[in-house]
C-alpha cells in the first residue's frame, strides 16, 4: 500500500465525517483488513495487529514485536509491543483525542460479512472513549469499486457464460433424441469443461439440477449423487466464472429450460411471477439512479419479494434477492437483502451486484432467474452479459431454442 491509497482511505474517512478507521486482526481473522492492506491471506499471523489511519496525519502501526514484518509494507509509525500492558499503552496513546472511528463491525450482526469485529475487542476499545461504527460503506467505496480493466475484462466472460448455457440445451436436446436422457452431473461437466476451455475460473462445482433438485437453491450433483434428466422434465442451470487473474471479477447467471416442445402451464405461471419480481427490483435500480437518488441494498430486495409476496409465493423465495460481485463471488459491497439481513448500504457507481428471485417448490421443482448489473460510474444501468430470460426455454422445440430476449444493456 503506497501513500496515494493513504490518501484515499483518508478522503473516505473524511468524507464520512469520522476520526479514522481501525484495522485489527487476530490470526487472520479479519480478511477485510488483510485485503484493503494488502496483506497476503497466508500471511504468517499469530499475534494481534492494529493499523489506524487518521483523517489526518500519519497513520499508526500496532504489531507484535515478533511480528512487525507483517505491517512491514504498510506507510506510517510503528509501535511493537510485547506484554499485554504495552499493548494497552500503545492503543490509549494513539487513541487520544479520538471520538469516532471506522472498524470492521456490524451492530446487532446485522450485516455478518461486515462482522469481524469481536466482543472482546470491541469492550476493550470502547473502554478508551472511542464510538465504533461500521466500515461498511468506507468498504464498498475501496474495494468493490470496478476499475475499466475489471469492466472491460468481465464483459466476454458473461456473454461466454449465456454461450455455454445454450450450448447445455443442445446437449440436452441432443442426448433425449438420441438415448432418451442424460444427467445433471454430465451436463454440469461439459459447463466445467467449457470454462475451462474458454480459460476462465470457477471456484466450486455449478449447478445443474432437475425437478425437485432445483428446488434446492445451492444443490449440486457430484459423480456419486446426480439425477437422470428426461423428458418433461424441469431444468435448472447456475453458472459463474472469472477471468483467471487476481484482480478479475464475477459474472453469474441462472437459466430454466424445460424438456419438452411446450411447456406447460404450471412452469409458466412460476416463471412469470420470478420473471416479473426481478423486473421490478432491476427498474427500482434504474429509475433511482436516472433521477441521481440513492438506492439501498435492502430496498432493491423489497422491490423484488413484493412481486413474489403479493402472488402467495412469498414463503417459497427462501434467499435474498442477490449478492454484491467483486473478486469475490458473493463480494464486499452492498447485497440486495431485506430477507437474511437488513442491508443498509448505498449502492455505488462503479459496483456490480446480481439480482436473482427464485421459487422453491420442495420436491416439485425450482424456477430462479439470475441477471447481473453493473452501475457505471456515470450512473448508466447495465445488465451485463448476453440477453436475460423472459421465458422458459422449451428444449425440444423445433428451433431448438425458443426465446424471448432483449438486449443486455438496459
Amino acid at each position: 500500500m503506497d501513500q496515494q491509497k493513504i490518501e484515499k482511505l483518508q478522503n473516505l474517512i473524511k468524507k464520512n465525517n469520522l476520526d479514522g478507521w481501525l484495522f485489527y486482526d487476530f490470526r487472520g481473522s479479519n480478511d477485510l483488513a488483510l485485503s484493503v492492506l494488502e496483506i497476503p491471506a497466508k500471511a504468517h499471523l499469530t499475534r494481534r495487529f492494529f493499523y489506524f489511519v487518521p483523517a489526518e496525519g500519519e497513520p499508526q502501526k500496532v504489531a507484535m514485536a515478533i511480528e512487525l514484518h507483517n505491517l512491514a509494507h504498510l506507510p506510517g509509525k510503528m509501535h511493537p509491543y510485547s506484554s499485554y500492558e504495552s499493548l494497552n499503552k500503545i492503543i490509549g496513546e494513539i487513541l487520544k483525542g479520538v471520538k469516532k472511528v471506522a472498524m470492521e463491525y456490524s451492530p446487532m450482526n446485522a450485516i455478518p460479512y461486515l462482522s469481524k469485529l469481536d466482543a472482546g475487542t470491541y469492550e476493550f476499545l470502547k473502554g478508551f472513549g472511542v464510538d465504533i461504527v461500521s466500515s461498511g460503506d468506507l468498504l464498498t467505496e475501496f474495494t468493490a469499486v470496478w476499475t475499466k480493466e475489471q469492466y472491460d475484462d468481465n464483459i466476454p466472460v458473461a456473454h461466454a457464460l449465456t454461450d455455454i448455457v445454450d450450448l447445455c440445451w443442445k446437449f440436452i436436446k441432443e442426448k433425449i433424441e438420441t438415448v432418451g436422457e442424460t444427467t445433471e452431473y454430465e451436463v454440469q461437466k461439459l459447463i466445467m469443461d467449457e470454462i475451462e476451455k474458454r480459460g476462465f475460473e470457477t471456484d466450486h462445482e455449478v449447478i445443474v439440477g432437475v425437478n425437485g433438485n432445483g428446488a434446492n437453491p445451492h444443490y449440486s450433483p457430484t459423480p456419486e449423487v446426480w439425477e437422470k434428466i428426461k423428458k418433461d422434465d424441469f431444468v435448472l442451470i447456475d453458472l459463474w466464472a472469472k477471468p483467471k487473474k487476481d484482480n478479475g471479477v464475477w459474472a453469474d447467471i441462472t437459466w430454466t429450460g424445460y424438456v419438452g416442445t411446450e411447456v406447460p402451464e404450471r412452469y409458466i405461471k412460476i416463471f412469470e411471477i420470478v420473471k416479473d419480481a426481478r423486473e421490478a427490483a432491476l427498474n427500482l435500480v434504474t429509475e433511482r439512479f436516472a433521477k441521481g437518488e440513492i438506492v439501498r441494498g435492502w430496498e432493491v430486495d423489497a422491490a423484488c419479494r413484493k412481486v413474489i409476496e403479493d402472488a402467495g409465493y412469498g414463503e417459497f423465495f427462501v434467499h435474498r434477492t442477490g449478492h454484491s460481485i467483486t473478486t469475490t463471488l458473493h463480494g464486499t459491497g452492498p447485497h440486495n437483502d431485506n430477507f437474511e439481513t437488513k442491508d443498509m448500504r448505498i449502492i455505488l457507481p462503479g459496483t456490480s451486484f446480481s439480482i436473482e428471485p427464485g421459487i422453491y417448490l420442495k420436491g416439485d421443482f425450482g424456477v430462479r432467474s439470475e441477471i447481473d448489473v453493473y452501475i457505471h460510474p456515470d450512473g448508466k444501468v447495465e445488465q451485463t452479459g448476453g440477453p436475460r430470460q423472459f421465458e422458459v426455454v422449451a428444449i425440444l422445440h423445433p428451433s431448438n431454442l425458443k426465446l424471448t430476449t432483449v438486449p443486455a444493456s438496459f
